[in-house]
């Protein structure tokens, strides 16, 4: 027992020995990760601050050359003959004058060609290292499909392959082709961020079309939507909302006086009712009596075609003759009205304010116009409705069975009751004239479609209607300065020749590290 009791008493003495022994070792493993990561961390940013001193060396390097070119060019401009001086600025395009300036100006122009050429071998650059890179980041089995396309078979490495793909591609001028998709997508971007006015005025300037006739069209059409242009007419009779008005009773009225005052009403309507009704009942009788040469002699004098039966003569004077009634009673009651509320009328209207007698005849013709309409807009109702019936004809009696009971309608007896329920239902739920304004609007846009651009754009502008697509504008830009061949700051130049501001040249391009 107590041999055992020594034994426990030695394991566990060698256990916490061994485990003191792992906690040392594991101590000191987690000491030399967090010396690694230091270091690792020291090294980075070691690196970077390399890289930055070496970029400021090579800067302050590219300086350093810069003024010892210059200064060894000032000293040999200085020793030219005047004459040789004044031949060479005017050789590349530059003002002569005293010969201190001329130095100073040949100077800054050559140093500004060679910071253009700088930022061309930077731009070089860096479409040959993105090319490089685009094709080392593809597989090898995809780089020996394109090598197979060049026709370099054979077991290459990747690096040759990649070799090999990059001649090739500067064969087939990719750096060029790269670096006019460059100056092409900055000059998009370019564009892309001025406002429409700035690319209307640049379109002015280089002969492009900025305008789009359908766009202006489809945009002076849904102008003219809004304004109400194809609603449907209505007949405004202030007369009868005065009489309405009038025959309301008031908030604070006492309901019996209010009943009483619409008997008196209705007994006056019932009255004046059966007058009319004995008066056209005397029209007729004495259109009647009337040779049916007088008739139609008549009918021609009211601008009417003298055609038909004695009956259907009779009709149409007879309606002429309600409609003539009715004017004449409109224009007396609108001379009792006074000055002021006939201008008021007119201006709602958008009609011109005038002398009492001229607004009266504006109003009656304003009025004309629109009993016109209504009667094209009745007219073109009978139309659409005929048009829908002919098309319902052609159903069979179930599937217009069917279509009723789809919308929920009574399903009739037969095949025309069903189609006189469907017409009922088209005339109810606005289909009529929804259809009729669709005509409207299409026969509207013909029209425009038919006149000349300029004309549309006054139109257009007219109607407050934005006549512009930036889009549009940009491409045709775009399409006009590559098929010219000329740039953006081609454009900024011939600005700056018109007294435009001079832009300020851009910032050298950083040459890659890569």
């Amino acid at each position: 027992m107590a041999i055992a009791k020594r034994k426990g008493v030695a394991k566990s003495a060698g256990q916490l020995a061994k485990r003191s022994r792992w906690g040392v070792k594991k101590e000191r493993v987690e000491e030399e990760d967090e010396d690694v990561q230091e270091e690792a961390a020291d090294n980075d940013e070691e690196e970077a601050e390399g890289e930055e001193q070496e970029q400021e060396n090579e800067e302050e390097s590219l300086a350093r050359r810069e003024a010892e070119i210059t200064a060894a060019r000032k000293k040999e401009l200085k020793a030219m003959p005047v004459g040789e001086l004044k031949d060479l600025l005017a050789s590349k395009g530059l003002e002569t004058g005293k010969k201190e300036d001329m130095v100073e100006a040949l100077v800054a122009h050559e140093a500004e060609l060679r910071e253009r050429e700088r930022a061309h071998q930077a731009k070089i650059r860096d479409v040959l290292v993105k090319k490089k890179e685009e094709l080392e980041a593809l597989s090898i089995p995809e780089l020996r499909v394109l090598c197979n396309a060049a026709g370099a078979t054979g077991i290459l490495t990747k690096q040759v392959r990649v070799q090999l793909l990059m001649k090739q591609w500067q064969e087939d001028d990719g750096v060029d082709k790269a670096l006019a998709k460059m100056a092409r997508d900055a000059r998009e971007e370019e564009l892309v961020s001025m406002d429409k006015a700035a690319l209307r005025k640049l379109c002015a300037k280089k002969g492009v079309d900025a305008f789009v006739k359908e766009v202006m069209v489809d945009r002076i059409v849904r102008h003219e939507v809004a304004a109400g242009r194809f609603a449907r007419p209505k007949l405004e009779e202030e007369e009868e909302e005065t009489s309405q008005a009038a025959s309301k009773p008031g908030k604070g009225g006492d309901m019996v006086d209010a009943l009483l005052a619409n008997e008196a009403n209705r007994k006056k309507e019932k009255e004046q009712k059966k007058q009319e009704e004995d008066a056209a009942a005397s029209k007729r009788k004495e259109l009647r009596a009337m040779p049916m040469d007088e008739l139609k002699k008549l009918l021609t004098s009211k601008g009417q075609e003298a055609t038909g039966k004695k009956e259907e003569l009779v009709e149409a004077l007879f309606a002429i003759s309600v409609q003539e009634d009715a004017v004449a009673a409109r224009k007396a009651k609108l001379k009792t009205l006074g000055l002021d509320e006939l201008k008021e009328r007119l201006k709602k209207k958008g009609l011109e304010v005038g002398k009492k007698d001229a607004m009266v005849d504006t109003l009656l013709a304003h009025e004309a116009k629109i009993r016109d309409e209504v009667g094209a807009w009745d007219a073109k109702i009978s139309e659409v409705l005929e048009k829908k019936k002919e098309e319902l004809e052609e159903n069979t009696a179930a599937d217009l069975k069917e279509l009723c009971a789809s919308k929920g309608l009574k399903l009739g007896l037969g095949k025309q009751d069903r189609v006189e329920t469907l017409l009922q239902d088209v005339k109810a739920s606005g289909g009529v004239d929804a259809a009729i304004v669709a005509m409207a609007r299409e026969a509207r846009k013909v029209e425009l479609l038919g006149m000349d651009k300029d004309a549309v754009l006054k139109l257009c502008e007219a109607a407050g209607a934005d006549p512009l697509v930036k889009e549009v504008m940009v491409e045709r830009v775009l399409a006009y300065e590559d098929e010219c061949g000329s740039t953006g700051a081609e454009g900024e130049a011939k600005d700056d020749e018109d007294g435009g501001e001079k832009k300020r040249p851009a910032k050298r391009a950083k040459t890659s590290k890569k």
